[in-house]
């Protein structure tokens, strides 16, 4: 027996990481939904780029933690009552000229098909920390379509 049985079905693993505070033009590589390993039935949204530009924040130490050309992640745990919400904001900035209303079902499963549309456009992100209700730190993320920070139109 071959120490790689089931390689075929094995998944490999995110790249891990994640937006960290600050500002940034982002390329996006690819966007798709899986369920987890660990608890089945639980899924995420994951959009991947590759960063263009990274400005961190003002009151950020030491160098930029990303540079141009780096990977980088968004992760959205779909149990989350801000999920849909969320995404929907990413969906309106990477989707040209569209409203709350153009999003729905159908556009964001094209946009997680194999055919990958969004692969190479560019979004705009505004990274920054916000305490929880159980108060843990969270990156919250907006998005748009311009570099002046204009959020998605609603």
């Amino acid at each position: 027996m071959s120490v790689f049985k089931g390689m075929r079905d094995a998944r490999t693993s995110g790249g891990g990481r994640y937006l960290m505070p600050g500002k940034y033009e982002l390329e996006v590589r690819e966007l798709k939904t899986f369920e987890s390993n660990a608890k089945r039935g639980r899924w995420f949204f994951v959009a991947e780029f590759d960063v263009v530009t990274y400005q961190p924040l003002s009151n950020a130490e030491g160098k930029p933690e990303y540079a141009p050309g780096d990977q980088v992640s968004w992760l959205v745990d779909m149990d989350q009552l801000s999920a849909l919400g969320n995404i929907k904001g990413f969906a309106m900035a990477l989707v040209e000229g569209s409203t709350e209303d153009d999003i729905d079902e159908a556009v964001m499963e094209s946009l997680v098909a194999t055919e990958q549309p969004g692969r190479g456009l560019r979004v705009f992100a505004n990274a920054f920390m916000v305490k929880t209700r159980s108060d843990n730190d969270f990156t919250k993320v907006t998005w748009s379509s311009g570099p002046d920070g204009d959020e998605a139109k609603k």
